[in-house]
């Protein structure tokens, strides 16, 4: 009688945890879906537009890139969650959205001694990369 109710009382437990566990992990995929959501709409971008096109432009040469496959690069900063906190894009710009998509596309026109280079893509690419990078959070 008493192994059987230690039984159940171990397998209440375990329901408990998983039920703990699969909530956990939709409030956190929901967190990171809404922050997503956010870059998007603050950027006008698509952030899951992002990777192929910072791989095609050699973003990660230069960059280390948080979620983008070899993106590794020291030359210029780290691309990560510290992004979206920081006070200044290139040392020059303020930190906003317009800004980061005008230094991705023109960096050289803003800053000519800057060693990032002008990318020319378009203002959607730009605007999907910042939406990505914003999202890094």
């Amino acid at each position: 009688m008493r192994s059987g109710l230690v039984r159940l009382i171990a397998g209440a437990l375990a329901a408990m945890l998983l039920l703990a566990a699969v909530t956990a992990a939709a409030l956190w995929t929901d967190r990171l879906a809404r922050v997503r959501h956010e870059s998007d709409v603050a950027t006008g971008g698509v952030g899951a537009r992002a990777i192929p096109i910072m791989t095609a432009n050699g973003c990660s040469g230069c960059h280390t890139i948080a979620g983008v496959p070899g993106a590794q690069g020291q030359v210029g900063p780290r691309l990560d969650g510290s992004l979206a906190g920081r006070v200044y894009i290139g040392g020059v710009l303020a930190n906003n959205p317009e800004n980061l998509i005008r230094w991705i596309r023109s960096a050289r026109e803003i800053n000519p001694h800057t060693a990032m280079p002008s990318t020319r893509i378009t203002e959607q690419q730009a605007r999907d990369i910042a939406a990505y990078l914003y999202a890094l959070r």
